[in-house]
């Protein structure tokens, strides 16, 4: 029985790693992208408020 929560403990583990580990790298990812964006051609938003 033991034996068994442990297989699920790890399993648990790797997969709350890899999880943490891929939101890190898309992160990072859209930090670049954001990088490479020429924002003079960004327009400021503007919220239709009546």
């Amino acid at each position: 029985m033991a034996n068994g929560l442990t297989y699920l403990l790890i399993f648990i583990a790797v997969v709350v790693i890899y999880t943490i580990a891929k939101v890190v790298e898309y992160k990072r990812k859209s930090e670049q992208q954001w990088r490479q964006v020429d924002k003079s051609k960004l327009r400021k938003w503007e919220d239709d408020e009546d």
